[in-house]
């Protein structure tokens, strides 16, 4: 599931002088700070009270009262609990398949929880506007760009997949105003992908981002970033996690865009659809 000091600790980098105090002092003395008034916590940390409610907030979160919320179901989990999704050489079929369905549960949640709903609504827009979108991820961060390439096509987006960084890098020197390059990146943190941001802010090449939720260079550059949510498990395996929260973001982006994207748009949609029908055995 979603975890609060999982996301304050991705997010340190990230946060200013005062912020870090409200970090390390809420990591270190959690009971502490649940238990408290916002007037004792601001008074035991050395900030004002107005500093911890932008906090909740910095960290996506409505305020004191949703920080506590989701710092209090922490405590209910045991360590137990936390480390029994990771993958054992022990499991058996049962387990793995409860493991990856929780896991893909968490992903889900957690990234629901994190996404920045104001980011969302501004991709989609620029989606809806764009001349054309250019969609790219290096290894498993390609299935999602892949996935949106087949959506936008169904509600006449025109849109491109490059098949490597390359072929990307030379075709950014002639993108037209009206251009949109989306990326997606697990860690935020690949030199191709980062490489890339730089070429379109240089061009003025406007770049929506879709990676994890922690602090990272990608973040920096890009013009709009959406954020799944932190990686839980001891063993990473393959992104699974990773993948799955970008494909769910893909699926709300497209959602949006097409509400955007005019009247016709459904129509569109149902003709895409009826286009291959005659393929489909009885």
């Amino acid at each position: 599931m979603y975890s609060v000091t999982k996301q304050i600790r991705g997010q340190m980098d990230a946060f200013s002088r005062k912020e870090r105090l409200i970090a390390k002092y809420i990591l270190e003395n959690s009971e502490d700070f649940l238990t408290a008034s916002i007037a004792e916590n601001a008074d035991s940390i050395g900030v004002s009270q107005a500093s911890i409610t932008k906090f909740s907030k910095k960290i996506g979160l409505k305020g004191l009262r949703s920080l506590k919320v989701e710092l209090a179901k922490e405590h209910t989990k045991s360590e137990q609990e936390v480390y029994s999704k990771s993958l054992s050489p022990k499991d058996d079929v049962n387990v793995t398949m409860d493991k990856a369905l929780n896991n893909t549960v968490s992903a889900l949640y957690g990234t629901h929880k994190t996404v920045n709903y104001g980011a969302v609504e501004e991709a989609a827009e620029t989606l809806a506007s764009a001349d054309e979108v250019v969609l790219f991820g290096i290894g498993a961060s390609r299935i999602p760009s892949e996935d949106l390439y087949l959506k936008l096509s169904r509600i006449g987006i025109k849109s491109v997949v490059p098949f490597d960084n390359h072929v990307l890098l030379t075709k950014i020197p002639v993108l037209k105003e009206g251009s949109v390059v989306v990326l997606f990146s697990t860690s935020g943190r690949t030199k191709e992908i980062i490489d890339i941001l730089k070429k379109c802010r240089s061009k003025g090449v406007k770049t929506i981002l879709i990676t994890q939720s922690i602090s990272s260079p990608a973040r920096n550059i890009a013009s709009i970033v959406m954020s799944t949510s932190l990686e839980e498990n001891n063993i990473r395996i393959g992104t699974m996690t990773a993948r799955i929260s970008q494909l769910y973001l893909v699926d709300v982006l497209f959602m949006r865009t097409a509400i955007k994207s005019g009247d016709d748009i459904f129509e569109k949609i149902n003709d895409t659809h009826e286009a291959v029908q005659d393929y489909k055995m009885d």
